[in-house]
């Protein structure tokens, strides 16, 4: 049993239904599930586009959507509507037969007594087919029946699966969603351990004198199976370190969705470019399933580099390296390096996978970087240890930071030593990675440290909220929250990266990077204690993967009771590149300390 086998099941189960639609009894009392019938019209069409070689042509009134497919794609007499060489005695004793036949295609959508009024006439050399369908009175479900022998009854997710199920009680009977909530007990049972499981007991009981119908469905759910000995194929790391990525201990019971939590493990881990699993036969000696699971290891070394523009860094070149695997034991290594007309920074990540549930991970980093905006410069290495855990509630870090350098900030020099513990959660869901048309991130930082760590005593905490909502069907809308605050002994130690400043491509566009702030005591942009900024923003998609927006920015950075409003509104282009989404903006202040329109130009998802 292979991991993605289920998919290819559940295809199958579909096209079995699609078959099943077209195939009862017309006057039978008692509807097997398993019979079989000939295929729909996908298309519902019923007549070819060229009619001038037609033979016949076909009309259908009284049902629409998949009934009027259903009652189309049954029809015996559509195979002769392009036979020229078709004969008036055969396509006279073709149609006599399509009533049986469309009554019969009614009759999966709970519908028994249809009643169809056809007429046939021809019209210089085309027969003119003409149906009209009633329906008639739906059959109800009178009674249901479900049991499920065994311990799986008692099961969680199985008892779900029962509570779910449909038709019920009084709804319409409708042979296509019996048949797929019986699927859906069966995959429950099968998805929990239960592999031995059975159907004891299938009916439907139609009784065709009250329009009423009996669903009576037995499982027997057997024992449930549980993880056997998991191997590996194909690795080239040794079993003990991607152990180490098991969601399930050997002997606990058999769940599928251990299986998935695991294929994802392993390619998040970044080593290796396709990863299946696969639950092998069971072994019958204490019900244990083996899992063996062939990978392809990724490429070790992946090298990036290429010319880089940002409205607020300036023209420059970037490259970077990463290592997905630099050992046996599983470690990590990435580098990055920027040269811009602003911005030189240089970074670089060790990281030691842990072995445990939560793909958990020490991260030593380092990292220089040498800026300079219109009201501050900064020349600053940190170095950070933290302990990383990802998981399906985010991404998790906490550990200790060190800060040393020199800057100047509103032409105030300063130079300061930092050291500090810092804890940071991020969580995002998007629909589409690249581009995203519905989703939301949050992200809460918070660092600091009491007076003798270092040259300064201080707190800091950063939150920042995104949502972004379809508008009809091609267009969307876009929201965004940032909050800040700096609680410190001397401001004067704090370098520009700690403190708050607003304005550029991510803040307040309409203003230049990181000019708007309250006045220090030269009077020039300091950087504040606090920080509020929100955006909304409008696009209307154009056409292709092309769209408009229209937005408004607002807020500031700000020291207590000095508070000014800063507001910026524009327009821009919106292209949905390969590479991710493409933003080009023209903004224009209406509130605050700017004026002209400025150009700003943003690669990547809003989130």
């Amino acid at each position: 049993m292979i991991l993605n086998h289920k998919l290819g099941r559940t295809g199958l189960r579909k096209l079995l239904l699609i078959a099943m639609v077209l195939t009862f009894p017309a006057c039978a009392t008692l509807w097997s599930d398993q019979e079989k019938a000939p295929p729909t019209d996908a298309s519902g069409s019923d007549a070819p586009r060229d009619r001038s070689q037609q033979r016949v042509r076909i009309f259908i009134t009284g049902v629409k959507g998949e009934m009027r497919q259903a009652v189309s794609g049954s029809l015996e007499l559509k195979g002769l509507m392009s036979r020229s060489d078709a004969s008036d005695a055969l396509v006279r004793r073709v149609h006599g037969r399509a009533p049986a036949q469309m009554r019969k295609a009614l009759q999966p959508f709970g519908y028994y007594h249809a009643k169809v009024q056809s007429t046939l006439e021809l019209d210089q050399g085309t027969w003119m087919a003409r149906f009209t369908v009633d329906p008639g009175v739906p059959t109800t479900v009178s009674e249901v029946s479900l049991e499920v022998d065994g311990p799986g009854g008692e099961d969680k997710a199985v008892k779900q699966a029962l509570a779910e199920f449909a038709p019920a009680v009084d709804a319409q009977l409708d042979h296509r969603i019996y048949e797929a909530s019986k699927a859906r007990i069966e995959d429950a049972l099968a998805e929990r351990g239960f592999l031995d499981a059975e159907i004891l007991r299938k009916r439907v009981a139609v009784t065709l004198a009250d329009h009423s119908a009996r669903v009576d469905l037995k499982f027997a759910s057997g024992s449930r199976f549980a993880f056997g000995p998991t191997s590996y194929q194909g690795a080239q790391l040794p079993d003990e370190v991607l152990s180490g990525y098991l969601p399930y201990e050997q002997g606990k019971p058999y769940r599928l969705d251990r299986l998935v939590e695991l294929q994802q493990r392993l390619l998040d881990s970044d080593y290796f470019s396709e990863v299946e699993v696969i639950a092998d036969k069971p072994n019958a000696v204490g019900e244990l399933v083996p899992i063996v699971v062939k990978v392809s290891p990724a490429k070790r070394s992946v090298y990036t580099g290429g010319v880089s523009f940002g409205t607020d860094s300036g023209v420059g070149v970037l490259g970077g390296m990463t290592r997905r695997w630099v050992n046996q034991s599983g470690h990590q290594f990435s580098s990055r390096a920027e040269l811009s007309q602003r911005l030189n920074s240089l970074s670089g990540q060790y990281l030691i996978p842990l072995r445990a549930s939560d793909r958990e991970s020490i991260g030593i980093s380092a990292g220089y970087r040498d800026e300079e905006t219109d009201t501050s410069t900064q020349k600053v290495s940190t170095l950070q240890i933290s302990r990383i855990r990802e998981n399906d509630k985010g991404l998790f870090a906490y550990g200790l930071a060190a800060q040393i350098g020199d800057f100047v900030a509103g032409e105030i020099p300063g130079s300061s030593t930092l050291f500090y513990p810092e804890v940071r959660w991020t969580r995002r869901l998007a629909d589409d990675f690249l581009s995203p048309r519905q989703g939301w991130s949050l992200s809460l930082e918070a660092r600091g440290a009491p007076g003798g760590l270092g040259d300064a005593g201080f707190a800091q905490m950063r939150a920042e909220a995104k949502l972004l909502r379809p508008q009809g069907e091609r267009n969307r809308w876009f929201a965004r929250l940032a909050l800040g605050a700096l609680w410190t002994d001397d401001f004067e130690k704090m370098p520009p990266e700690l403190r708050f400043y607003a304005g550029g491509d991510r803040s307040l566009r309409g203003f230049a990077y990181q000019t708007l702030g309250p006045p220090n005591a030269l009077g020039n942009v300091g950087g504040g204690h606090y920080l509020a900024v929100g955006t909304f923003e409008y696009e209307k998609h154009l056409f292709g993967d092309f769209g408009l927006a229209g937005f408004v920015d607002a807020g500031n950075a700000f020291n207590v009771g000095d508070f000014e409003l800063a507001v910026g509104v524009g327009a821009g282009l919106r292209w949905r590149s390969p590479v991710g989404l493409v933003r080009v903006d023209l903004a224009h202040p209406v509130a605050g300390d700017g004026s002209g329109i400025r150009l700003h130009l943003t690669i990547g998802p809003e989130l």
